[in-house]
């Protein structure tokens, strides 16, 4: 991000403003494909993605691992 934002800084004024126009127009061409698929549809495909979510674990909670690390002590033999 801090890239794009030292390579913003660079353009002229007309330059961001061809920018700008390129982004509003693809936001509504994004929009314009949204609004052409059905609530219910975009519905079933959201809960699709989130069951399979679940079913691979991926929004489990973080597992705490006990034990794994470096030892406090050295071992000695006996």
């Amino acid at each position: 991000m801090n890239t794009i934002l030292r390579h913003l800084q660079q353009l002229a004024d007309y330059e961001l403003y061809n920018l700008s126009e390129a982004i509003d127009l693809e936001l509504q061409r994004r929009e314009e494909l949204l609004a052409d698929v059905p609530e219910s549809a975009r519905r079933r495909a959201i809960e699709r993605e989130q069951s399979y979510r679940r079913r691979t674990g991926a929004m489990a909670i973080p597992i705490r691992a006990i034990g794994l690390g470096k030892m406090k002590d050295p071992r000695r033999a006996a």
